[in-house]
């Protein structure tokens, strides 16, 4: 009875002696990133008329524009109405616009498709558009150039005149 003890206690020990694991093992990681789209305008900005003939452009304000979408985004900036006296809404001015690639990050090639515009307030256009888009992924800042169109000084009344600027961005 001993010797049969013994030989399946050698067996237990040789069985579990060849007894494999897994030998390899592999996870992936995954992240998803959700579509994004973005614009952000600068912050309000006055000049004083010079009392010239001459049109009155702002410093040109960047407009940084976001966009990771793999087909690009479209962007246009609009103004909301010729330039308007802020106490006597007869009384206007033209507005212009103008617009170019200042800088781009990423994969994205960056498009001016309309780069001036302006009001004409006298056929009740109140609204200048530029546009631009990109083919992929990737952050531009654009530059908005903006100009009171003076058209005869001192043909206009005196006071603060105030236009606002639109900008919206869309996946292609």
């Amino acid at each position: 009875m001993n010797f049969k003890f013994t030989i399946a206690v050698l067996f237990i020990f040789a069985s579990a002696s060849n007894v494999m694991g897994q030998t390899t093992g592999s996870q992936k990681f995954t992240v998803n990133v959700p579509t994004a789209i973005s614009i952000t305008a600068p912050t309000n900005t006055v000049i004083t008329h010079d009392e010239s003939e001459n049109d009155q452009p702002f410093p040109a304000q960047p407009w940084v524009v976001r966009g990771n979408s793999l087909a690009g985004v479209n962007v246009t900036l609009s103004t909301t109405q010729a330039f308007t006296h802020l106490t006597d809404a007869t009384s206007k001015r033209n507005a212009q616009l103008g617009l170019s690639v200042k800088s781009s990050e990423g994969a994205a090639n960056w498009t001016v498709t309309k780069a001036t515009d302006a009001t004409d307030y006298a056929s009740n256009d109140g609204v200048a558009t530029v546009t631009a888009s990109s083919n992929g992924f990737g952050r531009a800042t654009l530059d908005v150039a903006v100009s009171f169109i003076t058209d005869g000084f001192g043909t206009f009344a005196a006071g603060d005149y105030e236009t606002t600027v639109t900008g919206t961005v869309s996946t292609n």
